[in-house]
């Protein structure tokens, strides 16, 4: 086991130490887990004070907390949560394999596959497609044609990413995960519903993740983009020529139709679903379980269904929570007017 000093740590992470420098920390737990070998950290004062009562090894603080002195090792940093989280990686380093192609790997005529990268077993990669340096592709990967997939990405097992998609830097993309898969379109026929190719692409820029099971489809004529820091959770279904940007939350079970367009910084709630053609504008925040139908303007908080703003879908709710009790005095009114009716 790994052991490090309080200085050490606090250098990982630009700290300043309050306390026994030397101390040595072997783990990482919660506040409420932590004992005298471990490091954890408190976002506000509230939290520190669970620490009174004993001493762990060190602990990550904001500026401007008083401390007790009861023989804990402080680290003050500007973010402890953000430290915490450099810290775990560094106790519980990520296995990366060494690079090389497994031999069950199936590598097509034309494909380029740079140096430090690592293919799994049983991975198929179509021909002409571009595999830049330091990528892993997990067990059981399909990747179609002319796919370029760029520096540093995690790819995990069984996903599936169709011809003509581009995958920046950086990017995750955890197991079962469907990039480029033809979008929902059929138009009306003489004879039924008519399929109409999807010919665009799906395009993922650098630093996004997006967790398993989810499935983005390409573009009908133009491009499906997913912009640069965005994650996505579980089980999300992004349609055909959506454009999502920079820096978005998109949590688990959302369901984005067609061609809506998603400024930066948008973080959408659980189990949401966005209509087609929509516009939501940069910052703006979307409730879990929302019905979004209309357009939602850059800033604005939305909830409900259908969505609205958010002090609007309270006080929609609320009426809604007392219709049992208007039911009530209603009866007892119409009581009483039947009772008054009778004796005149």
């Amino acid at each position: 086991m790994t052991t490090y000093t309080v200085q050490q740590l606090a250098d990982l992470v630009a700290g300043e130490v309050e306390g026994d420098a030397s101390r040595h920390v072997s783990g990482v737990a919660s506040v409420d887990r932590a004992g005298p070998e471990d490091v954890t950290f408190a976002v506000n004062e509230r939290f520190v004070r669970r620490l009174e009562s004993t001493s762990v090894g060190a602990c990550l603080v904001p500026p401007g907390i008083q401390l007790e002195a009861n023989g804990t090792a402080y680290i003050r940093v500007e973010n402890p949560e953000i430290a915490f989280g450099m810290l775990l990686g560094v106790f519980h380093p990520e296995h990366r394999p060494e690079p090389g192609v497994h031999p069950t790997a199936i590598i097509g005529r034309g494909t380029r596959i740079d140096e430090g990268t690592w293919i799994g077993p049983y991975v198929t990669i179509e021909g002409e497609s571009v595999i830049s340096a330091g990528t892993h592709i997990g067990p059981h990967t399909h990747i179609g044609v002319d796919v370029r997939i760029g520096r540093d990405c995690k790819i995990g097992a069984g996903c599936t990413i169709l011809h003509d998609v581009e995958v920046g830097d950086r990017v995750r993309l955890y197991t079962g995960v469907r990039l480029g898969v033809d979008g929902f379109g059929y138009t009306a026929g003489a004879e039924g519903l008519m399929r109409i190719p999807q010919v665009g692409r799906c395009i993922i820029g650098d630093d996004v993740e997006i967790a398993a099971n989810c499935t983005v489809d390409r573009g009908a004529l133009g491009d499906t983009v997913i912009g640069r820091g965005t994650k996505i959770d579980n089980l999300v279904h992004i349609a055909h020529n959506v454009k999502i940007g920079e820096d978005c939350i998109i949590v688990a079970q959302v369901g984005i139709a067609g061609s809506v367009v998603i400024g930066d910084g948008v973080h959408v709630g659980g189990q949401a679903g966005i209509a087609g053609h929509l516009t939501i504008g940069s910052g703006a925040r979307i409730a879990g379980q929302s019905g979004v139908i209309g357009d939602i303007p850059a800033g604005a908080v939305y909830s409900g269904y259908p969505a609205r703003p958010h002090r609007q879908s309270l006080r929609a709710s609320a009426g809604t929570l007392r219709l049992p009790d208007f039911q009530r005095r209603l009866q007892e009114l119409e009581r009483r007017l039947e009772a008054e009716t009778e004796t005149e």
